[in-house]
């Protein structure tokens, strides 16, 4: 099964278009009227729709570590690393998009690039 993914609020809008553009199932913050929701909202929202998420946000690596920690359900991380271009993440995600399973990515952080 493809990837799903949930784009944070902090995901550069051209890394959102780039992916849709080369058919990754994505869906953001926007689309899901959770602009300005707490990041605790949001992978709850993420894990509701069965989408891993998709961030540059540094709050999501915590969240992601309480999540194992606890034994909790979570659908796993993309991180994008600060300074990384924009064509440069589209292309390690939609690679990663390709390659990778929902359960290769359960409870787990796959860090671009």
């Amino acid at each position: 099964m493809p990837l799903r993914l949930s784009a944070d609020e902090c995901v550069d809008a051209r890394i959102v278009a780039g992916l849709r553009r080369r058919g990754v199932d994505m869906v953001t913050a926007a689309d899901e009227s959770m602009l300005g929701g707490a990041d605790g909202d949001h992978l709850a929202r993420a894990i509701h729709l069965g989408r891993i998420v998709v961030s540059a946000d540094r709050d999501f690596l915590r969240l992601a570590q309480e999540c194992v920690e606890a034994a909790a359900s979570f659908p796993g991380l993309i991180f994008i690393l600060p300074a990384t271009r924009v064509g440069d993440a589209v292309r390690a995600i939609t690679l990663v998009a390709e390659a990778l399973s929902p359960d290769d990515l359960e409870g787990w952080i796959e860090w671009v690039p």
